[in-house]
């Protein structure tokens, strides 16, 4: 990962929070970029009073990691493998 934010909205306790957070760092459970620094922000939040939920806790992750270079990589090859075999290129030759 690169970054981490968490937004908690509920009845939670914060020192709750940081010690989960204190447990991941320490534990190593999540992997981040070995150029940077470990970031996981958190924002708590009262539970809206227009919004009904069963639940006491609920929350959101947003991770941006750098995972994405495996869907680039399978596009490349797969268009790589269709370049050799010319296929769709009749279009774009011209008459």
């Amino acid at each position: 990962y690169i970054s981490i934010l968490n937004i908690i909205q509920g009845e939670v306790d914060p020192t709750q929070v940081h010690k989960s957070l204190q447990r991941i760092r320490e534990r190593r459970l999540a992997a981040f970029i070995p150029w940077g620094p470990a970031s996981i922000q958190v924002a708590l939040s009262r539970k809206s009073p227009y919004v009904k939920t069963a639940h006491r806790v609920s929350g959101l992750m947003l991770a941006n990691h750098t995972s994405i270079h495996t869907l680039f990589s399978r596009a490349m090859s797969q268009f790589d493998k269709l370049k050799n075999r010319n296929a769709f290129i009749e279009a774009y030759r011209p008459d």
